[in-house]
């Protein structure tokens, strides 16, 4: 017993000096952090005190414009990496990628989340990044906005590099496996779901009628493709 409390003691110790935030987020029976290490108070400038006292602390540590992605992860959890922005303590926005892996009970049903998150670059400021015109569309690398039709348009990282993918070469048809292995630049490439809800989402806000897209189209049993109109 000592000897297993000591391994646990070491274990949480090194857990502590690890530089990624490494959290167990319980879903059920009541929602809650059972685990946070104390990166998250360098990374996020949350202490995990805190964390444990907010349920909803990690949904409100994300940026608004991209916590419909969250809620689509929470909803089907998924092992790929995740980039999301986060909104520090202080105010500040950082970049994050996440890797989670969910935990089901003895009855199939979402328990917990455990996961890995970590501080990245900016990922929509490339070198030489410029501005690409596509028909009314106007993709502002470098400011990372986009406008239709003169409508500043507000994006998530993700959709900001899928959209740039799908515009720079109208026509090709993109895999769904192509297109999550550039989204998380992995040979991980999720599952199906992940790439629909991205489309979705992307979709409803530059179509005039998403259920009727004219920009991203389906390509039956291919993937997707982008058409200027």
């Amino acid at each position: 017993m000592g000897a297993q409390l000591m391994r646990s003691t070491q274990l949480e110790e090194l857990a502590d000096r690890a530089p990624d935030i490494i959290y167990r987020y319980r879903v059920r029976p009541t929602r809650g952090f059972d685990y946070v290490n104390g990166a998250a108070t360098r990374v996020t400038g949350f202490t995990p005190e805190e964390h444990y006292a907010d349920p909803d602390l990690g949904f409100k540590l994300v940026h608004p414009d991209d916590r419909t992605v969250l809620s689509a992860l929470t909803e089907a959890p998924s092992s790929a990496p995740v980039v999301l922005r986060w909104v520090r303590k202080d105010g500040t926005t950082i970049w994050t990628e996440q890797r989670n892996t969910p935990v089901y009970d003895a009855s199939g049903r979402l328990a917990a989340i455990e996961g890995i998150a970590r501080e990245i670059e900016d990922p929509t400021r490339a070198p030489g990044a410029t501005i690409r015109l596509v028909g009314d569309l106007r993709i502002d690398l470098a400011l990372q906005r986009v406008f239709v039709d003169g409508r500043l348009v507000r994006l998530t990282p993700s959709e900001l590099r899928l959209l740039t993918l799908l515009a720079e070469h109208p026509g090709e048809v993109h895999s769904r496996e192509a297109i999550m292995r550039h989204l998380w630049q992995s040979a991980h490439v999720g599952n199906k779901h992940t790439c629909e809800t991205h489309i979705s989402s992307l979709r409803h806000k530059i179509e005039r009628d998403p259920r009727r897209p004219e920009r991203i189209l389906t390509v039956r049993g291919r993937g997707y493709t982008f058409a200027a109109v």
